[in-house]
This record gives structure tokens, sequence and C-alpha cells, in this order.
């Protein structure tokens, strides 16, 4: 079994990326090798992190209602249609095009934020020399 994702699956993922991008939700990293959460979609996932008992422990769910929360908030896309988006979503993911782009851009959140957060325990378990 290949541990590389397929074409189709790669370009999904870099479309996601790009997506992320242009919504300011992500930014890459200086040197380009890797991407981080921006500030303030950081900052809506701390809180959610907090306070939504649903997102503890599930990155995914962390930032699927962070996503709906940045989008709302920074975006400025309406509370009203930012909800009635995320209940379409949790009704009929698989069976929309819109249901599997925001998946693809929850599953591109959800690694780097396991990423960065892995990073930042490596380096706080670091012994200064």
């Amino acid at each position: 079994m290949s541990s590389s994702p397929s074409p189709d699956r790669t370009e999904e993922i870099a479309s996601a990326i790009e997506d992320l991008l242009y919504m300011g939700a992500i930014r890459i990293k200086e040197g380009g090798n890797n991407a981080m959460l921006s500030p303030q979609l950081a900052l809506v996932a701390a809180n959610v992190a907090d306070g939504v008992k649903e997102a503890q422990g599930d990155p995914m769910k962390l930032m699927y209602y962070s996503l709906l929360i940045y989008m709302n908030e920074h975006l400025k896309i309406p509370k009203s249609l930012t909800i009635a988006m995320g209940n379409d979503m949790e009704k009929h993911r698989e069976d929309t095009e819109s249901g599997s782009l925001v998946t693809t851009y929850v599953q591109v959140l959800a690694e780097i934020w396991s990423q960065n957060n892995n990073n930042n325990n490596n380096n706080k378990n670091k012994t200064p020399s």
C-alpha cells in the first residue's frame, strides 16, 4: 500500500491550501516549508478548544467549528448563513460539492493544527544546553 496520496487527492489538497491562503486562514512559515494557522484562526481555535466540549480532543471537529466561526467573524459571512451552511453540511456533506470542499479544508487545517501543536510540545520538552 502506497503512503502517498493519489494525484487527484494531491490536487484537492493543493487547491484547499490555496483557498485557505486566499481566505487568510493559514500562512506559510518563513522558508516556505510549513504552514501555520493565521493568528485570527489560531485565536478562534484556542477559544473553541477551551469552550466547546464536542471539539476537545478531536482536531477535525475543532477545526470544523473554528472554520465556521472564522468565516462568520473574519470573512463577514452572515451568522444565519454560516449556521445554515453548517447544518446543511452536517446533514448532506457527502452529497454536496461544498461539503466535500469544507471537509478537505478541515482535514488540512486539522493536520496543520496537529503538526504545530506537536512542534510546540517538542520545543517545550527540549532542555536548554
